[in-house]
């Protein structure tokens, strides 16, 4: 009693520390989740044993976005039934476990399959467990977390449960089956948000000297006036074609069709094209966080694919445009909303050729 106690607190203690100790992220390769758990257990009835309460912890490494590769640990106690003696039984499991989540939103439907040990009344047998479970974000750190896992534990003889009371086999004992429930708070370690990008490099222009004037004899009619300096002028002109170049195109959820407000930034790059001809482009695809790593890969690239067609269909060379997917591995919003969510549905625009000696069209 005195233990589950501990893990009570400790429960609290995550809820209450998790805001100030660690930065937020949603999950990715390397991050590495610590939480604790309160756990309910059906027996089996050839454990003579009322169901009972408990708690334990777990470890777990996030392999990927989805992969997470686990190891956990409980203690439960149970009082007796007839024909045991007055009492109380404990037992503890341990078993390491291969996660996949299924992403709804920000949450996951979890997959879970694990094998370990039992140790039951001074016994320790082999166990299967699979089972599955939700993971539900309270924000980028911590996640309240529910499993409910089926355990198959092998029992090879009746000295296991000390039933029939005569040495020999037990055969309805030879194997057992328990269901167990667990709840709890998870945190996600490790996180850390990408850096953002660095600032669009802008050519300034330079400083407008003023030459000498040689001395002059004053004349009747008007001075000749000197020329104005455009210097200025022609590199703005640059950099708003370098912006218009480089500017993203959006998508809708799920969609690599083109949206009409987003037509005119592919047309704003034709004349910039055309007035560049030895400028290369790659198009980069990306997706959102919802949907699996593979389905975001081909996602990404179809939008690229759309982009690229259209500007071929307004007289682009083809030779000149190059398409990529990065599917949802670089992210430039980390919430989990709509909102964020939307400025990651996009299609990137990188100069790969030409973009030294850019001329405004």
């Amino acid at each position: 009693m005195h233990q589950q106690r501990l893990f009570v607190r400790a429960l609290a203690a995550i809820a209450v520390a998790s805001p100030i100790l660690f930065s937020a992220g949603a999950q990715s390769a390397g991050n590495v989740e610590l939480g604790a758990f309160g756990q309910f257990t059906r027996t089996d009835a050839a454990w003579h044993l009322q169901n009972g309460f408990g708690a334990g912890g777990r470890i777990g490494v996030f392999l990927s976005r989805r992969w997470e590769l686990e190891a956990d640990a409980s203690f439960s106690s149970f009082n007796n039934e007839a024909p045991r003696p007055s009492g109380s039984t404990s037992a503890q499991t341990y078993a390491g476990r291969l996660t996949y989540g299924v992403p709804f939103g920000a949450h996951q439907l979890l997959l879970e399959a694990g094998a370990g040990g039992q140790r039951f009344g001074g016994h320790q047998d082999f166990s299967f467990s699979p089972g599955g479970g939700f993971r539900f974000m309270l924000g980028d750190l911590v996640s309240l977390r529910f499993d409910g896992l089926v355990e198959y534990v092998e029992n090879p003889t009746a000295l296991t449960f000390a039933f029939p009371p005569a040495p020999g086999r037990n055969e309805k004992a030879a194997r057992s089956t328990n269901v167990e429930i667990r709840a709890g708070l998870s945190l996600i370690l490790g996180n850390r948000k990408p850096a953002p990008p660095p600032p669009q490099q802008v050519v300034q222009a330079p400083p407008t000297r003023t030459e000498p004037q040689p001395q002059q004899q004053p004349v009747a009619t008007q001075p000749t006036p000197r020329p104005v300096d455009n210097s200025a002028d022609s590199l703005n002109r640059v950099n708003n074609a370098r912006r218009a170049l480089l500017a993203s195109v959006y998508f809708d959820f799920d969609r690599s069709e083109l949206r009409d407000d987003q037509r005119a930034i592919l047309d704003s790059k034709i004349p910039v094209l055309r007035a560049n001809p030895g400028v290369r482009v790659r198009i980069e695809g990306n997706a959102d966080e919802r949907g699996s790593d593979e389905y975001n890969m081909a996602l990404g690239q179809r939008r690229a694919q759309t982009a690229r067609q259209y500007l071929i269909d307004h007289g682009i060379d083809a030779g000149r445009i190059d398409i990529s997917s990065n599917g949802e591995e670089r992210p430039v919003c980390q919430e989990h909303n709509e909102s964020c969510w939307g400025q990651n549905r996009r299609d990137e625009f990188v100069i790969v050729a030409g973009g030294d000696s850019l001329r405004a069209p």
